[in-house]
């Protein structure tokens, strides 16, 4: 959980128990009756790597560099690169101890300087910017023992003998963001930010060597294309403005490290009000990490944020971010490609109002096959059209494992701009494992003959090569459907499993709507005279041991529902599933192993 604008400031409450709480100077402080027996009755922390309740992370410390003090790092006990939770302010910072909450959602520490005092702050488990639990004025005294409640939405400490109870907020986020509602951390909303003195400071062309933007020198002003170069690194610290003129943009090859603080936002900005700017833009081999940070009225070039990654798997993430708000693209809010993804503790994503003036550009994130599952949890609606692009590059295959996480607004593959709705999961030559989450829905792009469609496997290749698991809820099923705002029946082809078999496919509490359009097969399984047609809402080309299809829908497909297209025995599909305005066979016999035909009249369920 963060602390996150002006508006979460008063879930922020902070009691001393025996004595006063630390209040702004100009308060009165006063008594609290918060109870605080338990920081003794917890477990002392120590410096030990740490696992949190879920399994999902490992906590451990560690120097980043030879030499170089230990620091905090998480990683995903599933893989991936380490994200860094602590950053020592000084080469003489030291951290002696940190905890895990008991809900796994976040993680307090103890740091001191030149063995000074012990100063406690706390971070997401899933990466951000740390904060003092009590503030740099209170940090003259240091801290014996420190401790998370056991509901998790406390923190408590002891110092000089007295117990201090943190309450970390109220429970106002949902899956760790809050409700979808950035107004408190907008770009309207007022910093806490000195006015600045020193500027406005022009920039333009190359920057030569590391930097800082301060606050203190805003506005920066890009009077022209400005270049971070590999190796060099612009730092904008909190409470910069950066103003990027008409048709201009920041090209990140080095590091772009933008990270403001809750209450100390940094903004980039539009420098004439009329007339967008171009983009932040992260070109291989450039990293940015942009955290607490409001981007408004860029997306002339095609995106307000660009990232690029290098066209090879395992997909590059050349961007990190954290309570970022973009507003008011004309275009793309922020588009990925070559195969880039989001960085590994990337969270709390607001992108709005894009694609006002780009009909081929309408949504708020454009993003490519084999990256999906980077999408972090954040709130993508008030755009001219609120889906997540999704893309082959080159290629359709979903090459690697990846995962379709529901982020409350449905997927679209394909879409405008030349780009058709296909998705084929095929890892060959290995298997490859495409999950969908419970809640999902993802719409399929077709334009003329370019018809969309999902494809597990190769055509008659002997090995699986493609897993689906899709394994929705009865709360939360998964949708797949055609693109538009009312799809017909036959707007896409439909979910194709191709070649050998993997063990595992699942689809479980779905619901495949308005498919059928024919694919160009013919010839398969013993379909009735009256309805040839090898096509249907489900297409399975090898034969299953059972049954994966549970629990499920096909409404309104064009041709058949289930199309048994393999030779061999009479795996039933129908049990348990539901069958809506299908216009032919609900399900259509397989073809028997020669010397066997099929049947002059094929049965077909209606």
């Amino acid at each position: 959980m963060s602390i996150s604008g002006l508006r979460a400031l008063p879930s922020l409450l902070l009691f001393l128990i025996a004595g006063f709480g630390a209040r702004p100077a100009s308060a009165t402080p006063v008594p609290s009756q918060v109870e605080s027996s338990w920081i003794e009755l917890e477990p002392e922390p120590d410096d030990r790597a740490k696992v949190d309740v879920t399994g999902e992370y490992f906590v451990y410390l560690e120097a980043g560099e030879p030499g170089a003090p230990p620091e905090l790092w998480g990683v995903s006990n599933r893989g991936g690169e380490p994200w860094l939770l602590s950053g020592a302010r000084s080469p003489k910072d030291r951290i002696s101890a940190f905890t895990i909450s008991p809900d796994g959602r976040r993680v307090a520490f103890a740091l001191s300087t030149d063995g000074g005092p012990r100063q406690i702050f706390w971070v997401a488990i899933t990466g951000g910017t740390p904060l003092p639990l009590l503030g740099d004025r209170l940090a003259t005294r240091g801290v014996e023992r420190f401790a998370f409640r056991a509901d998790s939405l406390a923190l408590g400490l002891v110092r000089d003998s007295d117990p201090i109870v943190v309450l970390l907020g109220s429970q106002i986020f949902s899956n760790d963001f809050e409700s979808a509602d950035s107004s408190g951390w907008s770009d309207t909303t007022p910093n806490a930010c000195p006015t600045p003195i020193g500027g406005p400071t022009l920039h333009a062309n190359s920057i030569l060597a590391s930097e800082t933007w301060t606050a203190n020198a805003s506005p920066h002003v890009l009077t022209s294309n400005v270049l971070v170069p590999v190796g060099v690194t612009l730092t904008v610290a909190p409470c910069a403005e950066v103003r990027v003129r008409p048709g201009f943009d920041l090209t990140v090859q080095g590091s772009l490290v933008a990270v403001g603080t809750p209450l100390q936002r940094i903004a980039f900005r539009r420098d004439d009000a009329a007339l967008p700017w171009d983009s932040i833009w992260v070109e291989s081999p450039g990293f940015a990490w942009l955290a607490f940070l409001d981007l408004s009225g860029g997306g002339a070039a095609g995106a307000a944020v660009l990232a690029e990654g290098v066209d090879t798997l395992p997909a590059a993430q050349p961007l990190r971010v954290d309570h970022l708000k973009v507003t008011g693209s004309t275009s793309y809010g922020i588009r990925l490609f070559r195969h880039a993804g989001f960085a590994a503790g990337s969270r709390d994503l607001v992108v709005t109002g894009s694609g006002a003036t780009d009909p081929a550009a309408p949504f708020p994130i454009r993003m490519s096959l084999n990256t999906v599952g980077t999408l972090p949890v954040g709130s993508y609606t008030g755009n001219a059209s609120d889906l997540i692009q999704v893309i082959g590059e080159g290629s359709s295959a979903v090459r690697v494992d990846d995962t379709f996480r529901d982020r409350g607004v449905p997927y679209q593959i394909g879409g405008p701009a030349g780009a058709f709705g296909l998705l084929v999961v095929d890892g060959t030559p290995t298997l490859s494992t495409l999950t969908i989450d419970p809640g999902v829905e993802i719409r399929f792009y077709s334009a003329g003959s370019n018809i969309g469609g999902l494809f597990v496997g190769v055509s008659g290749g002997p090995v699986a090569t493609g897993r689906l698991i899709a394994a929705g809820t009865a709360a939360e099923p998964i949708l797949f459907t055609g693109a538009g705002g009312t799809p017909t029946a036959g707007s896409w082809e439909g979910i194709t499993f191709f070649g050998a078999l993997a063990a595992g496919n699942v689809l479980d509490h779905v619901q495949i709507d308005a498919a059928g359009a024919n694919g160009g097969d013919a010839g398969f399984g013993c379909p009735p005279a009256a309805f040839p047609e090898t096509s249907g809402a489900l297409k399975i080309f090898a034969q299953a041991g059972s049954s994966f299809l549970t629990n499920s829908t096909i409404t309104r497909s064009s041709t058949h529902g289930i199309f048994r297209a393999w030779i061999g025995a009479q795996v039933d599909f129908m049990p348990g599933n539901t069958f809506t305005d299908v216009l032919f066979c609900n399900q259509v016999l397989p073809r028997p192993p020669l010397p066997a035909i099929c049947p002059a009249n094929p049965e077909c369920p209606q």
